[in-house]
This record gives C-alpha cells, structure tokens and sequence, in this order.
C-alpha cells in the first residue's frame, strides 16, 4: 500500500470542509495510507515572518530522505491524468515518503520552496488551504482510480 504525508497550516474549522476531507480520505484508505499532518498558524505575525514560521513548522515534519512537493501558485499545472502519471513514481519511491505541503494564508516561505522537489499548482487561482486540501484529496483519489483503471474518471 501506497503512504503519503499531506501536511497543512492551521485546522480545519469548518464542518463542511472536514466532511469532504473525509469523505475523500475513507475512498482513499484502501489504496493509500495517508497521514494527515495539520501545524500550528502563526496568526499574530507579519507576513514575511507568518510565511517562514509556518513553513518551518512544516519542514519540522518532513524527513529528509522525503519527497516534497509544495502546493504553490508557481507550481507546475497539470491535468488529472499527468497528475496520475506524476505521483505514481513518487508513491513507488523506495526512498522516504511523498509529502504534499499547504501553506496557510501568507503561503510558502521561500526555504521551504527551495528545499521543494517538486512545485505543484492546484490552480492559478488562490483558494483557502481547507479547499486546497480538498482539491488535493479529489485529486489524489482521481489519480488512483486512474492508475487502477476504474471508472471514476472519464
């Protein structure tokens, strides 16, 4: 079985987010572990040091031999099937796991970006992280089914 890491600033506060989270990560279960990973927001700082203290919280969960791919507006866009292509190598990596990184609200400071593998874009629009974090977890499922040949995606 496939594991990865998805590590977000901040809770989910809203019921409805935690319910399409959900929802996505019980259609996952039986194909990848994932491990949800939420750090504390850092809401009383200023932008620039909001933007690393997070980030740094971030990296703390993150191992070395990991993959990470940072969800960043500057990221790489994809459609759902070279998402599929793009993820399946980094799930069989014998190597450390595959980390999706969320920013909070001020986003990625530019060390976590530079210790990034991989910059991935969900859209060039911004959105919250608990939709971003939806978005993700769609998306992932989507790939899998993808890869498994079912018919979720057509």
């Amino acid at each position: 079985m496939y594991r990865i890491k998805i590590v977000c600033v901040g809770k989910t506060k809203k019921k409805y987010w935690a319910d399409a989270i959900g929802h996505y990560a019980k259609m996952l279960a039986p194909m990848v572990r994932v491990d949800a990973v939420s750090v504390k927001d850092c809401p009383n700082a200023g932008g620039e040091e909001r933007k690393r203290a997070e980030s740094e919280r971030i990296l703390e969960k993150v191992g070395q031999r990991d993959t990470l791919v940072a969800l960043h507006e500057t990221g790489r866009l994809m459609n759902s099937r070279d998402f599929a292509a793009f993820v399946r190598p980094l799930f069989e990596s014998p190597q450390g796991e595959c980390c999706f990184a969320i920013g909070g609200a001020m986003g990625l400071s530019p060390e976590l970006l530079a210790r990034a593998d991989h910059l991935l874009s969900l859209s060039p629009m911004t959105m919250p992280h608990e939709l971003a974090q939806v978005v993700l977890y769609e998306q992932l499922f989507r790939a899998m089914t993808i890869l498994a040949n079912r018919t979720y995606h057509y």
